[in-house]
């Protein structure tokens, strides 16, 4: 069976942009960094490469509009998702022999991306490009935990407390428990903390600076709130003001189109202004 979707937005969503990674153009002796307009391998599936390539694609490659991709022309599940920097979605599917040796070809760009948006989707591909070798993250329809996620930044104040609200604020007052795992493995796990909530935020005790997966669970031992925590100090916050333009991005596009992934976008993207995070690997349009 052959399957092709060509997932566009709506008429509203028409002007708002996507973009995606960095390629590389080799200059004399080196490679220098190039901001272009491509898309980005967002899931993958299988066994896929740009024509002429010659190396397989991973989740967080940059892939240039009307470009050809090629799946590996075996019978199984083979399946990608590119985003373009337009907003064009398109998901590719074959699981035949026959069907897997046609290949696809990427659309074309419809508009000039948005300039903010394009280095959101580099800081995302250059996240996704670092990350080993696996299974794809979620089902192909996006990511659907039990657990509500969220992510946040927080200001470091005294005794190295924060105060978060969003979902956590939304939770019943009461006694609950938390779990802090640093992303950086700088210090150790800390699980199974007191906390008490009276308020329309919580105040959670942290170790240092850094990047924090913490997760919420309450007197019934259900975890509530899955919070990606981004814990910062004062003179860092001119760095995170981003973070607040990307989740409006993200939320508006959302609005939009029922299934953005964009708790996996807001970590990924987080992850980058925690860290220097190389570009993705190069790859070059036949």
């Amino acid at each position: 069976m052959f399957l092709f979707r060509f997932l566009h937005w709506t008429p509203s969503i028409s002007r708002k942009f996507l973009a995606s990674a960095l390629l590389f153009a080799t200059g004399a002796g080196s490679m220098q960094a190039k901001v272009v307009t491509a898309g980005l391998a967002w899931q993958v599936r299988g066994t896929w490469q740009l024509a002429g390539a010659g190396r397989p694609l991973r989740a967080g490659d940059a892939v240039p509009p009307a470009s050809l991709l090629q799946p590996d022309d075996t019978a199984g599940d083979h399946s990608i998702t590119i985003l373009l920097p337009d907003g064009q979605r398109v998901l590719y599917e074959c699981f035949t022999v026959a069907d897997c040796a046609r290949g696809f070809r990427v659309p074309s760009l419809i508009r000039k991306p948005d300039a903010f948006a394009v280095d959101m989707l580099a800081r995302i591909g250059a996240i996704l490009s670092n990350k080993p070798d696996a299974a794809p993250h979620g089902p192909r329809t996006g990511h659907a935990p039990q657990t509500s996620r969220q992510e946040a930044v927080a200001t470091l104040a005294v005794a190295n407390r924060v105060h978060v609200a969003g979902l956590i604020g939304e939770l019943p007052p009461g006694n609950y428990t938390y779990d802090l795992r640093p992303l950086s493995n700088a210090e150790p796990p800390q699980l199974h903390l007191a906390l008490q909530k009276t308020g329309p935020s919580v105040v959670l005790a942290l170790p240092a600076v850094g990047l924090y997966e913490i997760t919420i669970t309450d007197a019934l031992h259900v975890p509530r709130v899955d919070l990606l925590l981004a814990a910062i100090h004062p003179a860092q916050s001119a760095r995170f003001a981003s973070f607040r333009h990307a989740r409006a991005t993200m939320e508006a596009w959302n609005d939009d189109y029922a299934g953005w992934p964009i708790d996996d976008f807001l970590r990924a993207y987080l992850e980058s202004l925690m860290q220097n995070a190389r570009p993705p690997r190069a790859l070059k349009p036949r």
